[in-house]
């Protein structure tokens, strides 16, 4: 992770033409989820998070490497080259892929958070509130690498989450959407335990926090919008693909029944409240 993380930060700084908010701590997590055909658990995403007392960045560093890439012509001719060139020698594992979806942008300053996410080939983004969750804190303490952390629990967009914050690292942020402890949240698990958050490390940097690639490509929408869409998307994938893609006279077959994914009373995604 490390050295995936220099290269993509070597790349950023080619392009950091105007300043941006520095980060002090820079969080690795594993983004733990689950297969909504089946709920079986899939390999956990590898987020980041970048935060100062003021402003935070939650974000997968391989995939915003690729949406730097395609954000410009000549960065989506080099990735279009390096899948062809993957495919052509048969190494398939070295073609680059995306892991995770979504970017969180944090300002404590005005309370404001922005999401960013993909709905099949069509891009959405929306603003809100920075969730003010009704933290119930606990007596309970466990370690976690390193840090002693302290329980608490709290309610969120449809699920019920226990976290660990670690009082030693006094910044009231955290993984995903959660922020508001008297210290960084380290781990974080809803009550079914579909969804995870764990940190795997930290340290102290002074890496810029980059604004979104290509932001103007993401629709506003709500995100009680955005997650209908979502859920449309779920029920019949190939189906709504071909809708998006219709204007553009494409289509890539079938109706998306072929497709199964269980219900949204069995598994569902991680916010519940649409």
């Amino acid at each position: 992770m490390n050295r995936i993380i220099s290269t993509v930060a070597m790349c950023f700084l080619a392009i950091a033409a105007v300043a941006q908010e520095k980060a002090d701590i820079e969080v690795s997590y594993d983004a733990s989820r689950v297969n909504l055909r089946d709920g079986s658990p899939i390999s956990p995403n590898k987020y980041i998070l970048l935060a100062n007392a003021k402003e935070s960045k939650f974000y997968s560093p391989i995939t915003e490497y690729i949406d730097s890439l395609q954000s410009t012509p000549e960065g989506d001719a080099k990735y279009k080259e390096m899948t062809r060139g993957a495919y052509m020698s048969g190494k398939i594992d070295d073609i680059p892929r995306r892991d995770g979806s979504y970017y969180i942008f944090k300002s404590m300053t005005n309370g404001k958070m922005r999401y960013y996410d993909v709905n099949g080939v069509e891009k959405y983004c929306y603003e809100e509130e920075v969730p003010l969750i009704e933290w119930e804190l606990t007596d309970n303490a466990k370690t976690i690498i390193g840090y002693e952390c302290q329980m608490a629990t709290g309610d969120l967009h449809g699920r019920k989450w226990t976290v660990w914050f670690t009082p030693e690292i006094p910044v009231m942020n955290g993984p995903w959407k959660f922020s508001g402890l008297p210290g960084l949240i380290l781990e974080a698990t809803d009550d079914s335990g579909l969804y995870n958050f764990t940190a795997t490390g930290i340290q102290q940097t002074g890496r810029l926090m980059m604004p979104m690639y290509s932001a103007d490509d993401y629709e506003k929408i709500s995100r009680i919008e955005f997650l209908k869409a979502k859920r449309q998307f779920t029920d019949n994938p190939l189906g709504t693909i071909n809708t998006q893609l219709s204007a553009s006279g494409i289509s890539i077959g079938g109706t998306g029944d072929e497709i199964k994914f269980k219900s949204r009373e069995e598994v569902d995604f991680i916010e519940t409240d649409y």
